[in-house]
Order: structure tokens, then sequence, then C-alpha cells
């Protein structure tokens, strides 16, 4: 069962939402997680249940091992487990090698020990470090046998779901969104990926490659045009396929409560092979990172140990994607354009500097499709198990002679996927990020703008009267003299002669009023007749004017709209985005489901 099917979309993820959050205990919710993970992982049949549980156990007890061990112990106990997960991987990856044994058992592989393989290294590795070891044997059962990371990743670190196993709380905001970003990676992969690769495996056909005499051939049943249209397509398709997996599995997660790492940061957009990794795969180079390049010495060590840990880090990853030659070759692909960017790191450098400048657009740009480029090629060597194919696709990249640039059903077959394809690349880059990027300035701008507003109601602590009747506390006057009340009664008469003189000021500045208010009104007469006498081209601005004025004011009230109701639209429309890509993924499902019918019966 598959993230993509119709059983897993219509009816293994409703009942399982329906079960989880239909009781607010987190006993009841973790009891249903663990429960539906078994179920998940029974599709893939007993021996993948066996397999994981045996596992699940055994890393367990080596994990509580380690936290217990005295020092000297603790390496003899690490490299024991490492090797109790590394031989059955191995043995697995490469049984299809191995004459001896039954055909019942050459190539199968438990489903998803690749990557629960690596997340029990982790917790292994972390606990040999010094890391607190898990002491419950349900918790960590939740850990590995969690559904959403199972078959696709991310690698997911037990440090990482250690906290939200045992406190997590819903949120309707973590909710939408990750129904959001479910439906958005199942759409993808329907809509994008599985086109794609329909459409690599139309214009080229894997099959015509693998004839050794097509190297000798004078002229190929195939264009240019279709080895590259095909080549583009699975490079577009790779990503869009495996970052929907990702997208799914983060969305499943954030429903439940759990935060998942990213596993993709528009890795098309990089400018370099090493900002490419960064990029692709996160949670597969972190893993290298921290748990085999970073112990070897890093790059605290002389240039030529870290030459060494580079080439045994890209094998690793080559070995990790597949058990054939082409994956190892495509491991030291990339280790090659790694060194060359570190031997020339002082060149780039230098080539930051003019970023500033009007060299900076034309830097980055040839930066960018020198990125594209090797990794175009990459591809070719990831997705050729076969040399001989591989060798033959190599050689028409080459442009010999008898190969034609254009042919009529290539060009055909182009033209009715343009659409197809512009649509997949803007998915490949950062829109999407760049979009919840301005949505979260939105909110934060529309949080802003509310709190200076709640504060504006509240007005100034303390500083108001008490009554609001002058002063709070008045003393008692008493026994006032009789020098006190002359003074008081010559001060009455000051005040009272003060007022009169202030009357006749404003008689004064009254009647001056009056006579500007005259000079103004005569003006106002002038100034109506002029515009009575203006040209039609003067009126036709004033209402152009009064046009622009309107649409600036609709645009503000928009804005304010926006401000205040943001965090609502925000919600509702994840919320109306998520249900508009559940039905486009249901209408393919479905199609893809009835199409061979329709085909048979007309």
């Amino acid at each position: 069962m598959q993230f993509s099917q119709m059983i897993f979309v219509a009816g293994f993820l409703p009942l399982f939402f329906v079960l989880y959050f239909g009781k607010k205990e987190l006993a009841w919710k973790n009891a249903v997680f663990f429960l539906a993970s078994c179920f998940f992982l029974l599709f893939q049949g007993l021996l993948a249940v066996a397999f994981l549980c045996f596992f699940t156990l055994f890393v367990f007890f080596m994990g509580k091992a380690l936290g217990k061990a005295a020092e000297e112990k603790k390496k003899k106990i690490f490299f024991l487990s490492l090797a109790g997960i590394l031989l059955p991987l191995a043995f697995f990856k490469y049984s299809a090698a191995l004459p001896f044994l039954p055909k019942m058992v050459k190539g199968w592989m438990p489903f998803g020990i690749s990557f629960y393989s690596f997340r029990f290294i982790a917790y292994l590795y972390d606990c040999y470090q010094g890391k607190e070891a898990e002491q419950e044997i349900f918790s960590f059962s939740l850990f590995a046998f969690a559904f959403p990371v199972l078959s696709q990743g991310p690698i997911l670190r037990y440090s990482e779901m250690r906290e939200e196993i045992k406190n997590r709380a819903f949120s309707y905001e973590a909710f939408s969104h990750g129904l959001f970003r479910f439906t958005f990676g199942l759409w993808k992969k329907l809509a994008l990926a599985d086109a794609l690769g329909s459409l690599s495996a139309e214009v080229l056909s894997l099959d015509s490659l693998k004839n050794a005499s097509m190297l000798q051939s004078s002229s190929p049943s195939f264009s240019f045009l279709a080895v590259f249209l095909s080549g583009i397509s699975y490079m577009l398709q790779i990503f869009l396929d495996f970052s929907a997996y990702t997208d799914m599995a983060i969305g499943i997660g954030e429903i439940c409560g759990f935060t998942l790492p990213e596993n993709f940061q528009a890795p098309y957009s990089a400018r370099s092979i090493r900002d490419f990794w960064r990029r692709w795969h996160i949670s597969l180079s972190m893993f290298f990172r921290d748990y085999v390049y970073i112990p070897l010495g890093g790059n605290r060590v002389p240039f030529p140990l870290q030459v060494r840990n580079l080439l045994l880090i890209w094998i690793l990853t080559g070995i990790w994607h597949g058990s054939t030659a082409n994956f190892i070759l495509w491991g030291l692909y990339f280790f090659v354009f790694i060194l060359l960017e570190l031997c020339c790191k002082k060149l780039w450098k230098r080539m930051k500097k003019f970023e500033g400048g009007d060299f900076s657009f034309v830097l980055r740009c040839l930066q960018h499709v020198y990125t594209l480029v090797v990794l175009y090629f990459s591809w070719i060597l990831f997705r050729f198990s076969d040399f001989q194919s591989l060798k033959n696709i190599l050689w028409l990249h080459t442009l010999p002679k008898s190969l034609a640039l254009v042919d009529g059903k290539t060009l055909l077959i182009a033209k009715s996927n343009i659409f197809l394809l512009l649509v997949a690349i803007l998915f490949s880059g950062n829109l999407l990020s760049s979009l919840e990027e301005e949505w979260q300035k939105l909110l934060f701008r529309g949080k802003s703008r509310l709190a200076r507003k709640k504060r504006a109601s509240l007005g100034f602590y303390g500083m108001e009267d008490a009554d609001g009747k002058g002063d709070p506390c008045p003393e008692e006057r008493s026994g006032e003299t009789e020098v006190q009340k002359e003074e008081a009664i010559s001060l009455a008469e000051e005040v009272e002669a003060e007022a009169k003189a202030e009357e006749e000021v404003e008689s004064e500045v009254e009647s001056e009023v009056k006579a500007e208010a005259k000079i103004e009104s005569e003006e106002l007469l002038r100034e109506e007749k002029m515009e009575a006498e203006l040209s039609q081209e003067n009126q036709e601005d004033l209402l152009r004017h009064e046009k622009i004025l309107r649409r600036i004011q609709r645009r503000t009230k928009l804005n304010i709209f926006f401000l205040d109701h943001a965090e609502q639209l925000y919600f509702w429309g994840k919320l109306l985005a998520a249900i508009a890509f559940l039905l486009l993924s249901f209408a393919l499902m479905a199609g893809q489901s009835y199409m061979p019918f329709l085909y048979n019966q007309f």
C-alpha cells in the first residue's frame, strides 16, 4: 500500500483520522497511531512486520545496554549492535548477486529497511555518545513503526520525536497546514510525477538503448530532441516524485501533532553541487555528515584525509541508493565535482565579490547553468543500471552525425506536453516556499496591527483622575483671615478685568476672521469661475485623478481587511486548497483505475 493509492487515501487514512481524533487522551492517540502503523506494514507481508519487530527489540535493548554500560564496554556494544543492523541490510541489498540463494529469497528486501536501519543507527550512536536511552518499549516502537516515514523518509531521529510522543497538542493551524501539505503532495505525485514518468518512457524507449549495434547504426530511430526531452522529464520526475512522498509524510505528521524535518528546499535552484546537497534529501545528507563525516574528522583534518572522508561518504551514498554498479559510479561522479569545488573554493569566494555589481546576474546564471548540467548527467548515471544502455545514451549526447536533431513525432509530443513541463518546472523551484514566506509576513503584520489596536483601546493605565472631578483629595479650607478675603476679592477683580480684555480681543479677532472669510469667499468664486472655464482635457485629468484616488482607497481598505483577517484567511485558504487538490487527485486516481477498462471496452 502506497500513499498515492486509492485504498490508502479513501480507506486507510480517513478511518485512521476518525479513530485518532475519537478521543482527546494522548494514550489513545498513541495506541491508534501504533496499530495503524502495524496495519499499514501488514499490507507489505508478515515477513516485513516480523523483521521490523525483531530489529526494534534488538535496537531497544542494545540502546539500554549502551546507557548502562561502563565507558570501556560501550565501544564493543556499539560496534556489535552496528554489525547487527548493517549485515542484514547488506545481505538483502546484494542477495540478488549471491548464486547459492534460492530464487524466492534473491532480490527480496524487507519493506523500508534502508530507512529504518539508518534511523536505528542514529539512535544507537546517540546512546553511545551519552544521550539518554529510551526506557519504555512502547514509545520506542511508536518511533520505529511510524508509518508516515516508514518507506520514503525523511530519516527521522528519535530525539526529534521523543518529546512529541509523550506530549503534543492539537492545533487548527497545524491541521490545516498538514492537510494542505498532504493533498498537495498527492496531487504533485499523480498529476506531475507520474505524467512525467510516462512522458519520459514515451519519447525514448529504454529497451532500444540496450541494443549494442546501435552505436554502429547509421540512422537511430529517434532524434536528439527525444533523448533530451526524456532526460529532462526524468530529472523533473525524480524530484517531484520523491518530494511528493515527503510532503505527504510531513502532512500526516503535522495533522497528528508530529513535527517532521524538511527533506527538500528547492534543490534545482542551487548554484553549486555542494549547495544542491544541502537542499536535496537533507535528512540523508545530515545523517552522513553527523554520523560518518564528523566522527572521521570532518574539515578539521589535513586536506588528504578530508578527501578520504569525502570519498567514503560518496561511496556509501551510492551504495545506499542501490545495489548495482551504476549507483557507486553516481556517487563517485558527485565526489569529483565536490572535490573540484573545494579546490576552487578561494576562486568561488572571489567571484562572490562581484555579486553587487553589473556582473552579478550573469555570474548567478552561469553558476546555475553549471549546476543543472552536472545534475542532468548525474541522473543519467542514476537511471541506467545496464552499462550498454548507459554507454549508448552518453554517446547520443555527443550529437553524432547520424542523429537527427528533431523528429515529427517527438515534436508533436513535446508541443502536447508543454504545459505539463512548464508546471513541473514551476513547482520544482521555490514557488510554494516564497508564497509561504509572504503569508507569514502578512500574518505577522496582521498580529502587530491587532496588538496596536488593543493597546490603543486600553488607554494609559493610572493616568486618569480617580473621580474625574478635579483634585482627588481637596484640603479643607477653614479659618480664613480678613486679609486673605481681601486678597481674594482683588484677585477676582483682576480676573474680571482680564476677562473683559479677552472679550475685546476676541471681538477684534472675529471681525478679522469675517473679513478673511469674505476675501476667501471672493477667491473661491473666482476659482469656480476659472474651473468653469477649464478645458475638456483638464476635466478628464480631474476624473482620472479621482479614479486613481478611489483605486488607492479601495486598495487601502483591502489591505486593512487582509491584515485584520490574516489568520482566518490563512486557515480557510489552506483548507480550500487542500479540498481542491484532494478532488483533483481523486479524479486522477479514478481515471487511472478505469482507463484500462474503457480501453478494453472500445
